[in-house]
């Protein structure tokens, strides 16, 4: 099978490739400098001169506190809702699957349980309503789309400039530093590893699952930065004080959804979410 990833050099995009080479499929590996999504003539024109069998989109503009910035938003629109659209029209001309990746940020999160597949969106930030139009847009394209929400992921660097650092190798990093952190304690949602991301990514395809929404994330209870990061600590017995503050010690431009913990009611579980972090951090 021939299969085109966009945001290929991204935390995601990077696992996504290797795991499909593995299984012995042709990877046609993009990025903003081979790809313009947002550039609907060029994207209908290369998917149609590919012709690829799938086409999955892990590029996204994920800077969320920028999006605020009125200069910064149309770019941000056009990556993440325009650039979408764009490949889920190309896809669905040429008959085959779509898969596209979304976020927790396209929930209000006034939800302390958790938001399932079939909740209704109301992002709090600019950045989830570039998302959220991203989803709409898929959705009404139409065809074989699988449009699949992630929270805080984790995972090795992503190859490209661009990529930004994980929540993990941030708290590492700092730890190395300083005697004690202030993390905040709010902010609830799903951690999820990128390496299991991409293989519930590959069975979603080779299963009888219908287009539609997924929740990818891995198995636990939802959890506040200081508390996700006092199991990376655990796990990587690094000895640092952790002391939970409100988001109001770190004032940002952006609303960030209090309670969005994802809720997979449709494809199986997968893995525990320590047990993805102790694989990542070789415990």
């Amino acid at each position: 099978m021939k299969i085109l990833i966009t945001g290929a050099n991204g935390m995601l995009g990077k696992d996504l490739a290797s795991l499909f080479e593995s299984r012995g499929h042709a990877v046609i590996k993009t990025d903003r400098k081979d790809l313009d999504i947002t550039s609907r003539d060029e994207v209908l024109e290369r998917v149609r001169k590919i012709g690829p069998d799938l086409v999955i989109n892990a590029a996204a503009y994920n800077f969320v506190d920028k999006v605020e910035e009125p200069e910064i938003y149309p770019l941000a629109f056009a990556v993440n809702a325009e650039g979408p659209r764009n490949l889920a029209e190309a896809s669905a001309l040429s008959g085959i699957p779509f898969v596209h990746y979304s976020t927790d940020y396209v929930f209000a999160g006034t939800k302390p349980e958790g938001y399932s597949e079939e909740d209704t969106t109301g992002p709090v930030s600019k950045y989830g309503e570039t998302k959220e139009a991203g989803e709409r847009f898929v959705q009404e394209i139409g065809g074989k789309y699988y449009i699949c929400r992630l929270s805080k992921i984790f995972g090795k660097p992503g190859l490209s400039e661009e990529s930004k650092e994980s929540f993990v190798a941030l708290m590492l990093r700092l730890a190395e530093t300083m005697p004690e952190l202030n993390i905040v304690h709010e902010e609830v949602g799903s951690p999820g590893y990128t390496p299991d991301i991409a293989k519930a990514t590959l069975e979603l395809l080779n299963g009888e699952y219908e287009p539609g929404i997924y929740h990818i994330v891995n198995d636990g209870r939802g959890v506040t930065w200081h508390e996700f990061a006092n199991e990376i600590f655990e796990i990587a017995g690094v000895n640092v004080k952790s002391n939970p503050v409100t988001s109001a010690e770190f004032p940002k431009p952006a609303e960030r959804p209090k309670f969005a913990p994802l809720i997979n009611n449709k494809l199986p579980k997968l893995r525990d979410r320590k047990e993805a972090l102790c694989e990542f951090l070789g415990g």
